[in-house]
């Protein structure tokens, strides 16, 4: 364990995002020090008032600011710290005209901030991927974990799977290159739960809002792996605090979950979600019209289960249950 020569400063990046403020809230509980990258510092402020609200005490953070797509203020941001968690990265459900809008600012903004890291001499590296990096185009097999990586190459990738998949890539090789960067890669699926602040136009919970509101006529065949944002953050910060998490991968799942299955538990909770599932045919045809189904189509009638053993066995993994998840993140909206 690396909890005797605990560090004393972490940097998060994208420090206004929904798994990054958890993430803050996580190494202010456990004793570290904070700072945190903004696109626009005015966003300081909120930033903090929503953390203080949420830990119901007051705390010291620092802010600098810094973007994915500029080389300006990434040494100023790493100065003075001790480990970088790097969390944030582009995502949008509107599909880019050009996937290097969305895989250059990923890939480059991740090759930044590690050659600023360098720089710094900051060595301990913990980087947010997703699954996304892990499973697409490989349909041929049923069990996923860490051990996998996605096809790049298959004809339906989406640009967000592209870019968290190259990203990923491009900090593992960097490290290889230099061995003196310790990384770690947390590959979280749909993350869900309760937000600090106001996240209700978060990409990671816009589904799941429409599904609850019955936003939708009918939901797709198709399962979504869900964990709990908490885990996530908590996850993080255990491997910054465990040396056999040095190199290694760590794929976050409580478990997947057909979509119905999901809007029956919310209606049980006492909402009104769509009762039916729409055809695959129908799902395909109205991706035509709707951009941003498009991604949804080659996970349509796909049954598979992803293989969390090795962050349960190194880092303890215990996930939230989904039904607490659930009802969190349903109360969580509602109190909007």
């Amino acid at each position: 364990m690396l909890k005797e020569t605990k560090v004393k400063k972490v940097l998060v990046t994208g420090a206004s995002s929904f798994i990054a403020k958890h993430c803050l809230s996580e190494l202010i509980l456990s004793g570290y020090k904070t700072k945190g990258t903004l696109r626009s510092i005015t966003k300081a402020d909120q930033i903090k008032k929503d953390l203080e609200h949420h830990l119901e005490q007051s705390i010291d953070i620092e802010f600098s600011q810094a973007d994915l797509c500029s080389d300006n203020g990434w040494d100023h941001a790493v100065e003075g710290c001790d480990i970088v968690m790097h969390v944030a990265s582009p995502f949008t459900f509107k599909q880019p005209k050009d996937e290097n809008d969305m895989i250059l600012p990923a890939k480059e903004g991740t090759l930044r901030v590690l050659n600023a890291a360098k720089r710094a001499a900051v060595h301990r590296i913990i980087i947010t991927s997703s699954n996304a990096a892990i499973w697409f185009g490989n349909f041929d097999i049923k069990e996923y974990n860490e051990t996998n990586w996605t096809n790049i190459n298959h004809n339906l990738i989406d640009p967000y799977t592209k870019s968290k998949t190259m990203a990923e890539n491009a900090a593992w090789d960097f490290v290889q290159k230099n061995e003196e960067m310790q990384l770690t890669t947390i590959n979280p699926v749909a993350v869900w739960g309760p937000g600090i602040g106001d996240h209700l136009h978060a990409t990671s919970l816009t589904y799941f809002k429409m599904i609850m509101k019955n936003e939708i006529p009918g939901v797709p065949r198709m399962k979504i792996p869900i964990v709990d944002v908490r885990d996530v953050a908590k996850m993080h910060v255990k491997s910054l605090e465990t040396e056999a998490a040095i190199g290694k991968r760590f794929l976050l799942s409580e478990k997947e979950y057909w979509f119905l299955d999901i809007a029956n538990e919310l209606r049980f909770l006492g909402y009104n979600t769509p009762k039916r599932q729409i055809p695959n045919f129908m799902v395909k045809l109205m991706s035509i019209f709707d951009e941003t189904m498009k991604p949804s189509i080659p996970y349509l009638g796909f049954d598979y289960r992803l293989i969390t053993d090795q962050a349960k066995e190194i880092l303890g993994f215990n996930p939230i249950d989904h039904n607490k998840t659930l009802k969190d993140t349903a109360e969580y909206i509602d109190s909007f």
